[in-house]
């Protein structure tokens, strides 16, 4: 359970710092260029394998749950509020597809994360290889995120689900205590310590991600001071 927090904990820091990321980089690039344009084709150059990553996990799940996609785009536009990176048009469906495609890009880039892990490893791999594995950490880890349209089904899910497990606990205390003291005792005595591993391993693979967005964001900052 701690190692489940840990990693929860991880997940909401590396998806603020993510945005902070884009925001910091494009920032110092129009300080430097005041270019609009120039910000715009950097930032497509620097995210551009996690931004086809993030935009073709979202077309593999819609296609594999038969929801209709659009037009797809991998190129960075400037808002008001920040840098979106990428985008793909996807058709109006319920809720649950909605939010599994949604979070498909969390979950391909949680599954990239742990097998660059697997594939290498960073204190036995020539430099090269760690330097690699490294630039698609911080690809992947700043580009996985949803955005805030894709968050709104997922959170709308989230809530529902959360009201049934509510509503059925309150049905099981009422009508039959014993039933859910019996399903307590249950998974009290499941052998959970593969699952413990497991968050064990990814609240730590997740901390490089998060170590590489806060280093670039301090030379960002740094960068940004000198320059004044």
């Amino acid at each position: 359970m701690l190692y489940f927090l840990v990693l929860l904990f991880e997940l909401i820091l590396l998806f603020i710092l993510s945005k902070k990321v884009v925001n910091f980089l494009a920032q110092i690039i129009y300080k430097f260029t005041k270019s609009h344009r120039v910000v715009v084709h950097t930032l497509a150059v620097v995210f551009l394998p996690g931004t086809i990553i993030h935009e073709l996990a979202h077309l593999l799940f819609a296609g594999i749950m038969l929801v209709p996609v659009g037009e797809l785009s991998v190129m960075p536009e400037i808002e008001e509020k920040g840098v979106k990176l990428g985008t793909v048009e996807i058709g109006k469906t319920d809720p649950f597809r909605r939010m599994i495609i949604g979070v498909a890009p969390v979950l391909l880039g949680m599954i990239l994360i742990f097998s660059l892990f697997l594939l290498v490893k960073i204190g036995i791999a020539p430099w090269w290889q760690v330097a690699l594995v490294l630039y698609f950490l911080f690809e992947i880890g700043n580009t996985m995120f949803s955005s805030k349209k894709d968050l709104e089904g997922s959170i709308i899910f989230v809530i529902l689900v959360l009201a049934l497990f509510l509503i059925a606990f309150l049905v099981l205390y009422f009508l039959n205590p014993a039933l859910l003291q019996n399903i307590w005792v249950y998974l009290n005595n499941l052998n959970l310590e593969f699952a413990a591993n497991f968050f064990k391993q990814a609240s730590i693979y997740l901390l490089i991600p998060v170590a590489l967005d806060l280093l670039i964001i301090s030379l960002t900052r740094f960068a940004s001071l000198i320059s004044k």
